[in-house]
């Protein structure tokens, strides 16, 4: 019986516009606001699967289509169904992308901007969430402010989808009629389907597990949810025969599913797999319910707000995102103030660019040969030439801003306060540099400056455009993840230098800048060893330093011993247990500090508030109130293990530098410096070259 009726052409006619979906409409709703909630409030915390809950439907959607014009017309055509999702998905996509790349280089840093103008091309060549994998996996992308059009990789995973599924399921219906069952092509696309949800399903387990970051973005590990919607429509003729009195049990079943989801689906462990299996699954379960006849008691889904949400979701969803990112150029995020703004400036425009610019393409009459062309048609056209326009013209725009003003990858040129060296035993003689303003950078903490808000003027070091990307030299022998050790050495090529070395993971790095400004006249030479996750602590095997710290601890613990060893690493990258991390951290200095190595363990930098660096690049800035910082005791939130390992080892020191940072607070900008990069507390290479005094003071101390 199920059988005959997969192969009945008349059990799944087109259905008509009085038998619209009205639970799926409600599902839409569901979905969009579960994600606008999500990215606007933080609140319900799994809101992201909203995505999973499209994704469903989408292939649902998109199969029922395909299966109708190919038992209805004997073919399916492709250049209809493209035409199709160009005019359903185009328009709005490239009127959201344009007027977001303009706001961007009208509001954002330089960088940011020309960021988003590349995030915008692979958006509209819908491959924007190969590009956000790669970025997502990126060491030095940590702590950046997203992009307003990251949500766009979602639209990359359908439409790579249907660049493939369309296909598919032709030749599985060109194999069975070769074989002269035509009538059995739906059962083979059914099974065919059920084979890559499996092998879909289980890669994404497999990748999230290895590489959660990319999983989350692939095709490849997404491809089994928009398979659950496909393999559903399959199956749909056998779905009519659902009794009445069940369908408003199952369909409850999936709608409590779905709001179970939102609270007890985790992004950080296990999605989206298996995590996307209960929205998932939960949103089959609505959709199998509504197939053959329309669900009763489902007044959540069938009421006409849920279906007015559900027929502007798809411009919802373009919209939110970008108003999210880009309104807090204007004013702080987390406020009532913020809340309100954005939630009704994002719906304004969806509801702009659902009568507008959706409706308006998506039903704008095909014109037939022959028949003039009629004057709605005419402003269709016109308006699609004018926003490709518009598109070409911003890209010229941009191109050009990006020629005149690229980013630039190194610290502005600046005369710092000279760092005095300290003679130490095989020292060369130097003259100290010329001193300029000691107010600048960390020097304006310094009570002996007494500096106040004017005295450094209104410019901004390095400015508010490249602060993102000012490394200096700190990554130039950097050991990237999964690759070999890179080392160098910096400071001084006397053949009598002292030896010292530079162990650590990015935030050791980032002090590099500020050693070079004293190490070769203090006649050190400095072998730097600093890569992804190379924390100078005790490692297990597996862990993605493992190798590489071996090879470092045999250059630490024979030959000829170091005269010291600094080090530092990202308190918040070495796990909860402090006291456990500060063993391991022990465990790794012991064996150098029993040769008469010095190990000087420089205190982790404060952390900061990423509201704290949105602020210092909000419009009306002023670098004189500069009331953008972090509060003390958020920044000392996170403990750091490397001061406990300190009391554990004999012959360590601790170089603290936190009075180069905070007062009653931690400021995002110095004595006119700005202090961090991003939120992943990195510092920039200008205030590194500030702190270059006090560093080398504390370290000399040491070394005496």
């Amino acid at each position: 019986m199920a059988l005959s009726m997969l192969k009945s052409r008349s059990a799944f006619a087109s259905p008509s516009k009085k038998n619209i979906r009205r639970d799926i409409q409600g599902l839409r709703a569901f979905a969009v606001l579960a994600v606008v909630a999500d990215h606007l409030v933080g609140w319900p915390t799994g809101g992201f699967i909203g995505v999973d809950v499209f994704f469903v439907i989408s292939g649902f959607i998109i199969t029922g289509q395909l299966l109708r014009e190919k038992e209805s017309t004997g073919n399916i055509s492709f250049s209809g169904f493209y035409q199709r999702r160009v005019r359903r998905i185009l328009p709005a996509s490239l009127v959201a992308i344009t007027v977001t790349v303009l706001a961007a280089f009208a509001f954002l840093p330089k960088g940011r901007a020309s960021d988003t103008l590349t995030d915008g091309i692979w958006a509209l060549l819908f491959s924007g969430n190969w590009r956000f994998a790669v970025a997502g996996t990126d060491y030095f992308q940590e702590g950046q402010p997203p992009s307003p059009i990251q949500h766009f990789w979602s639209l990359g995973v359908e439409e790579q989808f249907y660049f493939v599924w369309p296909w598919l399921m032709l030749l599985l219906f060109w194999i069975v009629a070769k074989r002269g069952n035509a009538s059995s092509g739906r059962v083979l696309v059914g099974w065919v389907m059920v084979a890559l949800i499996m092998v879909s399903f289980g890669w994404a387990v497999y990748e999230t597990t290895t590489n959660p970051a990319w999983a989350y973005f692939s095709t490849f590990s997404r491809a089994w949810e928009l398979g659950v919607g496909a393999f559903l429509a399959v199956i749909s003729p056998i779905l009519t025969r659902i009794p009445s009195a069940l369908r408003p049990v199952l369909a409850w079943l999936g709608l409590a599913g779905m709001a179970a989801s939102l609270f007890v689906v985790n992004a950080v462990s296990g999605f989206p797999a298996p995590g996307a299996a209960l929205p998932v699954l939960s949103t089959g379960l609505v959709i199998l319910a509504g197939t053959g006849g329309p669900v009763r008691y489902l007044l959540p889904l069938t009421n006409r707000v849920s279906g007015y949400i559900g027929d502007i979701s798809y411009s919802l969803y373009l919209w939110h995102w970008p108003v999210i990112v880009l309104l807090v150029a204007f004013m702080p995020a987390g406020t009532p103030t913020y809340y309100i703004a954005a939630g009704s400036l994002g719906l304004a425009l969806s509801v702009v660019s659902y009568h507008f610019v959706e409706n308006r393409f998506r039903n704008a009459p095909k014109r037939k040969r022959g028949h003039r062309q009629r004057p709605f048609d005419a402003k269709a056209q016109a308006l699609g030439i004018s926003m490709i326009s518009l598109a070409v013209l911003t890209s010229a725009v941009a191109g050009f801003a990006l020629i005149k003003s690229a980013p630039a990858e190194s610290p502005v040129s600046i005369e710092l306060p000279a760092s005095k060296a300290v003679p130490l035993p095989g020292a060369l003689a130097v003259t100290p540099e010329k001193e300029t303003s000691k107010c600048l950078g960390a020097g304006a903490l310094d009570p002996k400056n007494s500096c106040t808000p004017d005295s450094l003027g209104e410019a901004i070091l390095p400015s508010i455009d490249t602060f993102a990307r000012d490394n200096g030299d700190s990554f130039k022998c950097w050991r990237e993840q999964s690759k070999p050790l890179n080392s160098c050495s910096i400071g001084s090529v006397q053949p009598d230098a002292i030896r010292m070395a530079l162990v650590g993971d990015s935030h050791a790095a980032s002090l590099i800048p500020a050693i070079q400004e004293f190490a070769a006249a203090n006649n050190w030479k400095v072998d730097v060893f600093v890569g992804y996750s190379c924390q100078w602590m005790e490692q297990r095997p597996g862990y993605d330093c493992y190798d590489v710290m071996q090879e470092i601890r045999a250059k630490l613990e024979t030959g000829d011993p170091y005269a010291a060893v600094l080090t530092t690493a990202a308190r918040g990258k070495t796990g909860t247990d402090v006291e456990y991390a500060a063993s391991m951290f022990a465990n790794a200095w012991q064996p150098v500090a029993e040769r008469g190595t010095k190990v000087l363990a420089i205190a982790d930098v404060p952390s900061v508030n990423p509201e704290a660096l949105s602020c210092l690049t909000r419009v009306g800035f002023d670098v004189k109130k500069n009331d953008c910082a972090t509060p003390l005791t958020e920044a000392n939130a996170t403990a750091d293990p490397q001061l406990r390992a300190a009391d554990l080892v004999p012959g360590s020191r601790i170089v603290d530098l936190s009075p180069q940072f905070c007062t009653d607070k931690c400021p995002a900008v110095i004595g006119n410096a700005i202090v961090y990069r991003d939120a992943a507390a990195h510092i920039t290479a200008t205030y590194a070259k500030t702190l270059a005094p006090y560093l080398n003071e504390q370290l000399t101390a040491a070394l005496k």
